[in-house]
């Protein structure tokens, strides 16, 4: 399913009853739930604040992927893919490592960047593009591995 979200903090609920009624209807497991609708959050809310004065609204898609057959003993494996879209925004690429210290005192830490670095470590796949200032980020989380 694909919605288009005013670009603005107050989509923050929308997106969220937005995700979640599709990973509702789906039987989709808190396990890949949480990571999912943190990266979309984490994502949106960097979208608006890195680029206020673009006037469209974000894309987000979420489909849902059925990766086997359900057994007697195993439901079938699920992914989760979230599609945002940031249409007039600047180049900011969230598959790029980045310099963050997990281990310093937070006293010692430089605002910035954690955000993504959680993504890029919840997500079994990140990608972006960006072509004609037009920016899309792709993640997936599947139910094979739901470390939170």
């Amino acid at each position: 399913m694909r919605r288009d979200f005013p670009r603005n903090l107050d989509s923050l609920s929308p997106l969220y009853e937005f995700a979640e009624e599709i990973f509702e209807s789906n039987d989709i497991s808190p396990g890949v739930r949480f990571p999912a609708h943190l990266a979309m959050e984490e994502l949106f809310v960097n979208m608006v604040k890195y680029n206020p004065d673009v006037p469209t609204d974000i894309t987000v898609e979420v489909t849902v992927t059925f990766l086997g057959e359900a057994t007697n003993d195993a439901a079938s494996s699920k992914e989760v893919t979230v599609t945002l879209v940031d249409d007039g925004g600047v180049e900011f690429d969230v598959t790029a490592k980045r310099q963050v210290n997990i281990d310093a005192p937070l006293e010692e830490r430089t605002p910035g960047g954690l955000g993504i670095h959680l993504i890029q470590n919840l997500a079994d796949r990140l990608e972006y593009t960006y072509k004609d200032g037009r920016g899309e980020v792709i993640f997936t989380k599947g139910s094979g591995n739901e470390d939170v």
